[in-house]
């Protein structure tokens, strides 16, 4: 997915001004209000370059997970001391389970379909103990999608230049984000393309995912950076 731009990834986001550790305090805070489990073992799945998890692994011990072998591979020179594993949020199974998953920065966009969508929701809720809690940041709802929308970042630092463009179009229910790339560096001008898929779900099709999967669902629609936040919470087993 991001095979052309992964080692700028970081930078990008930080010229857009992406603050990652709001938004890890933003989020311990809604798992301090929710979690019912004693643990503090995090699960964050598509972590890309491993930035929310370095700045959760301040308060629980973090694991990070993704499809991505480039992003993998950036999260493992820059946070040694976390672990983190290749696997897809549909069928991934690391024999374990944890008080908290976690899948943010619309992530979940990417499996595209409403039936992959449950698979998902379903496959990180069996990984939670009973009053463990699923964390999962929206892409945007069909209703908000604007075909036509063209975007501009940059990156401006001494030795690196980058200007990317992005313009969005649809597939039935499927965003098409196309990404070009302008990168300069002393080595030269390079340009690149990538077209990302990500499906368009509704807010009841997420509440529905949730309680699928057996997930107690609360929505907050700010979230941590505005695109709102759905959290299931694994029921704890009843006792007699």
């Amino acid at each position: 997915m991001f095979s052309k731009s992964a080692k700028y990834y970081d930078e990008i986001y930080a010229a857009m001004g992406k603050d990652y550790p709001a938004e890890a305090e933003k989020a311990r805070n809604f798992i301090e209000a929710h979690k019912q489990s004693d643990g503090n073992r995090l699960l964050d799945v598509a972590c890309g370059t491993g930035i929310h998890a370095n700045a959760l692994s301040r308060f629980y011990q973090v694991e990070g997970l993704d499809l991505d072998a480039k992003m993998l591979s950036v999260a493992r020179r820059k946070y040694p001391a976390i672990r983190f594993q290749r696997g897809d949020m549909i069928d991934f199974d690391l024999k374990r389970r944890f008080d908290i998953v976690t899948c943010l920065f619309s992530s979940i966009g990417y499996v595209k379909t409403k039936s992959r969508l449950h698979k998902a929701i379903k496959n990180m809720a069996r990984h939670l103990v009973a009053g463990g809690i699923l964390l999962v940041e929206p892409w945007f709802a069909p209703d908000q999608w604007n075909v036509g929308r063209v975007f501009m970042a940059t990156v401006n630092q001494p030795d690196l230049k980058i200007v990317r463009m992005s313009r969005g179009t649809r597939r039935g229910n499927v965003s098409l984000l196309e990404f070009q790339y302008l990168i300069g560096t002393a080595e030269g001008i390079e340009r690149a393309t990538e077209t990302h898929e990500m499906g368009l779900f509704t807010h009841d099709e997420y509440l529905g995912a949730f309680r699928a999967a057996g997930l107690e669902v609360v929505h907050d629609a700010e979230g941590l950076d505005g695109r709102g936040l759905y959290i299931g919470i694994k029921k704890m087993k009843a006792t007699l």
